[in-house]
């Protein structure tokens, strides 16, 4: 027997929720996280492993510990199994003990059902020890514990009678950083020197990336992705993943933190896809059928019909030279759907070059290819349908027509091919640029505009083509500080509730890391990725350690 755990065909439903069927195993000695947002399931799983649901809940499946069926079984021998073969730590660790025992009596009250009296205040000492506690503290009551001392004698309690696997409910949600890190720690040692396997409930990323070898991401009861912690934190596949990872503080640093966009109102029926409201890459089908969980390829278990994150716009092997000048020389970059890419650099370095080929703005390039969606691109539909590929130039004083007036340089593109609702759709992105709507602005002449009006108008005039690639050529470099700053929050706003992609073209590497997904360096002309990890120049734990 080499599974610990075996789940199969996993369900719970409430009147209100279900956890829709799940399978997954477990190794002796593993590590899994269960990662979600708030209403994913996380708890739900938990309470069906343990077998610890409420009454009037339905339950189907099979959960095998060490091959033993345990839904099957009568309450009276799953009890004699808790504790000793499985253990659960809950959310809210003070919750679950007694306010009238002290530790000493509660941890006593465990260890009768493994150990002969004489042995139990040496185990007592033993466990208290290992979780980072004093002996001392068996005599106090829970009301006189820390979130954290709480936190590790739930966990001197749930490895007490030394059980295989331990279930931990959002174990540091009421934890300071330092508790955390410690408390993380102190798993580890316990999966290093006694073997245990843990299941993790969390919605804390970075305690997975730090805890975990595998992880399960889940949403709306459906298991969205699953694989090693490593490659999923490292290349999410699923939109909803990369959403969780992308809010993560923890993970990032230096980085503006955007939740998940909310949920468009669509028609949303029944067995639909669970993320279809809020994904950026939903298509018609999304609507039709929810997504089985699979293996596209990779070994990486994903649910998307569309086999993950797409690519949306690539350029491959791209060569431009002006005159004898080479300036892009073999460069190949994507755009997945729904991100943002940052291409920095010095001037003069062939960003604006590069940026014009992938707009399909520059065609007399030498060698390459672009591509949309997989297929070769036809730039020129691109610009003039829907979901297509628009640009919002540096200069924005040559880019729209000084004699126009705000609603009609903004109303421009749709009205040229043809797609009605045009001064609907211009009316609605100037809002969402945050220029003013009184009918005297909008029959202002653009040359009267100020230069950051004249960008965000700029802006709206691409939004209104409700573009699935937005590519910014230095928006914010003819901008002071404040408006730069200002301008570019309302681009990563814009890119946040739209989901369009981006690509950022600009000089300013510091701007780039803050709304980046991806950072890429243009010199010597070709390409080089930045990690963003690597520009954090402080450490936020030394703050609680000094």
């Amino acid at each position: 027997m080499n599974k610990l755990l075996e789940v199969k065909n996993l369900s719970l439903s409430y009147p209100e929720f279900s956890l829709h069927p799940l399978s997954f195993s477990l190794d002796y000695g593993e590590i899994l996280a269960l990662v979600g947002e708030s209403g994913s399931g996380k708890t739900t799983l938990l309470k069906g492993l343990s077998c610890l649901w409420e009454e009037g809940v339905k339950v189907s499946g099979q959960v095998l510990l060490e091959g033993r069926e345990l839904l099957g079984m009568r309450e009276e021998q799953r009890r004699q199994l808790r504790m000793r073969s499985f253990a659960v730590a809950f959310q809210n660790s003070t919750a679950w003990l007694n306010p009238s025992m002290t530790l000493r009596e509660q941890l006593k009250e465990v260890l009768r059902r493994g150990y002969p009296t004489r042995e139990l205040p040496g185990r007592m000492r033993e466990l208290m020890e290992t979780v980072g506690l004093s002996p001392e503290d068996l005599g106090r009551y829970p009301r006189e514990l820390s979130g954290g001392m709480a936190q590790r004698f739930l966990l001197a309690t749930a490895i007490a009678l030394e059980p295989r696997l331990v279930l931990l409910d959002e174990p540091t949600s009421s934890l300071d950083v330092a508790a955390r890190d410690a408390f993380a720690d102190l798993v580890k040692r316990l999966n290093r020197e006694k073997g245990i396997a843990f299941v993790i409930i969390t919605h804390d990323m970075k305690l997975s990336s730090m805890l975990s070898s595998r992880m399960m991401v889940l949403y709306n009861g459906h298991v969205e992705e699953m694989g090693p912690t490593a490659d999923i934190l490292d290349y999410p596949r699923h939109p909803y993943t990369r959403g969780l990872i992308n809010a993560s503080t923890g993970l990032n640093i230096v980085r503006d933190v955007w939740g998940i966009r909310p949920e468009v109102k669509v028609d949303k029926p029944h067995h639909s896809c669970p993320f279809y409201g809020r994904c950026t890459q939903s298509q018609p089908l999304c609507g039709q059928e929810a997504p089985e969980l699979k293996d596209w390829g990779d070994g990486r278990l994903i649910a998307c019909l569309r086999g993950g994150i797409i690519t949306l716009l690539e350029g491959r092997n791209i060569s431009k030279a002006y005159g004898r000048q080479q300036v892009l020389e073999n460069v190949s970059i994507k755009v997945r759907s729904g991100e943002v890419v940052a291409l920095v650099g010095r001037s003069g370095s062939g960003k604006t070059t590069l940026a014009g080929i992938l707009g399909g703005y520059l065609r007399d390039f030498q060698t390459g290819s672009l591509f949309f969606q997989g297929e070769a691109a036809d730039m020129e539909q691109l610009h003039r349908r829907e979901g297509g590929v628009q640009m919002v130039f540096q200069d924005s004083e040559t880019s729209l027509n000084p004699h126009m007036t705000v609603l009609q340089a903004v109303s421009e593109p749709r009205l040229l091919a043809k797609l009605g609702r045009e001064e609907e759709m211009a009316r609605s992105a100037l809002k969402d640029v945050g220029l003013p709507m009184e009918e005297s602005f909008l029959k202002k002449k653009i040359k009267t505009l100020s230069g950051g009006q004249k960008q965000r108008a700029s802006i709206a005039r691409a939004l209104t083509m409700e573009p699935a690639v937005l590519l910014a050529d230095e928006p914010t470099s003819m901008l002071d500080p404040s408006s730069k700053a200002n301008l570019l929050r309302l681009l990563k706003s814009l890119q946040n509730s739209y989901g369009f992609s981006m690509l950022l073209v600009t000089h300013d590497l510091e701007s780039a890391l803050k709304v980046a997904d991806r950072c890429f360096l243009l010199k010597d002309r070709g390409l080089e990725e930045l990690r963003i990890s690597d520009y954090v120049s402080s450490s936020i734990d030394s703050v609680f350690e000094n």
